[in-house]
């Protein structure tokens, strides 16, 4: 009978050995899965805030190629203005030529009525 009870309180000492091994892991696991749940609640924070960035950043160039729009639309129209203008000062230069060519003939046409008095 002792044998029994040897054997018995071997077997239990093994098994409160085994159990308290399994405690201690299942402890540890449960603060490694507490350490990965505020690993992933900070990576969501931090997706989020990526997120967020990204979405000012898109609506930021979204604003910019429409103000450069805007911009360049309204440079092609200043462009047309500047051709124009352009062609009219040409337009004036040929007008005073033709104003020079006939104040010097009658400068010319005066210098004869002066040099026959």
């Amino acid at each position: 009978m002792t044998d029994d009870f040897e054997d018995f309180a071997q077997w239990r000492g093994g098994v409160d050995d085994r159990l308290g091994r399994l405690e201690a892991k299942v402890e540890t696991e449960a603060h490694l899965r507490a350490a990965m749940d505020r690993d992933m609640g900070n990576l969501h924070t931090e997706f989020r805030a990526q997120r967020s960035m990204l979405q000012a950043l898109h609506d930021t160039q979204q604003d910019h190629t429409a103000r450069l729009t805007r911009v360049e639309d309204r440079l092609g129209s200043v462009e047309d203005r500047l051709g124009n203008v352009a062609d009219r000062l040409g337009n004036v230069e040929d007008a005073l030529q033709l104003v020079r060519v006939g104040v010097e003939a009658i400068h010319g046409k005066l210098d004869t009525l002066l040099e026959r008095d």
